[in-house]
């Protein structure tokens, strides 16, 4: 008899994530309303399962403490943008995700705490990019949302 190896954890969700959180950001001066995810189920599925992005859609992935970061695209049929966010909420860069590649894009920051996705070209059709300060309408990110966060 041959020995049964032992499945993979599987944290993410078998269908596209419903009734997330929303917030309102301000990237610069442009105002976005962004889906949050801070749950380990709700990080691991992120945009899996959805057929598209609209221009005007975003995520926000809300971390309890900054390290090293890495996003791939199980699952998702299309492109984006991943902004990784310092604790301070600075982008210190902005990588694209590519449809269904499941190698993770790995930040170059050893602080990364956020992670803002949406859809290609968006931010750089703003002028958004490494530098630009994040907010909430409740003030800065960390306090806004850092307490929120169930990962580290």
């Amino acid at each position: 008899m041959s020995p049964v190896a032992a499945a993979e954890p599987t944290f993410y969700q078998s269908e596209a994530l419903s009734g997330l959180p929303r917030v309102r950001l301000w990237l610069g001066t442009l105002e976005v309303k962004a889906e949050v995810c801070s749950t380990l189920t709700q990080i691991a599925t992120g945009l899996m399962h959805r057929t598209s992005i609209s221009t005007n859609d975003a995520m926000l992935f809300v971390f309890g403490g900054a390290r090293d970061r890495s996003f791939y695209m199980r699952n998702v049929p299309f492109d984006i943008d991943a902004a990784y966010i310092d604790p301070e909420g600075v982008i210190t860069e902005v990588v694209r995700l590519r449809a269904r590649d499941e190698k993770g894009v790995p930040s170059k920051s050893q602080r990364v705490q956020f992670v803002l996705e949406t859809a290609p070209d968006f931010l750089k059709e703003h002028g958004i990019g490494p530098g630009t300060l994040i907010q909430t309408e409740r003030g800065p990110l960390r306090e806004a949302l850092g307490r929120i966060a169930q990962l580290p």
